[in-house]
């Protein structure tokens, strides 16, 4: 029956012997490349599963360090605003002394001038008087035709004095 299928018993012999052959060689090959093959595989897929957990780990810390990083310039902005805060209230109150100080200072002058001032008015009106006094004793002198006395002079400002005062009430 096989005969007629056109199978012979050298073509079984060689069916046989190329299953044995590759058995063999399957063996062999499994033996040889299959094991070191798998065991490479095997580290290489450890490795990678190593280098992916390793890049979480870094991405997780990196992460963690922005975050860490943006609190950190947050606080350094804080401070900023509150240095910039005390540095304005600190220069306003330096202006206010200042101003304050400047005002004293000008006060004092002016009322250092004022002083002087009264002072060389007073200087004046008592040169005035003298110049006055002066002018009415040679006035007397020369109406009267003579030198006057103290006395006379007494009586002269006194009269003089009492009709200023009498024109300056009117």
């Amino acid at each position: 029956m096989l005969a007629s299928l056109g199978i012979t018993k050298d073509l079984i012999a060689d069916i046989i012997i190329n299953i044995g052959s590759i058995a063999v060689l399957f063996l062999i090959v499994k033996k040889l490349a299959y094991k070191p093959v798998k065991k490479f595989m095997d580290e290489r897929a450890a490795d990678i599963i190593n280098q992916k957990e390793e890049a979480q780990r870094l991405s997780q810390e990196s992460n963690d360090k922005a975050k860490e990083y943006a609190a950190l310039l947050k606080e350094c902005e804080i401070a900023k605003t509150n240095a910039i805060k005390e540095g304005e209230k600190e220069a306003l109150k330096q202006s206010e002394r200042l101003v304050s100080e400047a005002k004293q200072k000008a006060e004092g002058i002016v009322e250092k001038a004022e002083k002087t001032a009264l002072e060389k008015q007073n200087e004046a009106l008592q040169e005035a008087d003298r110049y006055v006094v002066n002018l009415i004793m040679e006035g007397s002198s020369h109406l009267l035709g003579r030198e006057i006395t103290d006395e006379d002079n007494r009586k002269i400002v006194e009269a003089f004095l009492d009709s200023v005062k009498g024109d300056g009430n009117a």
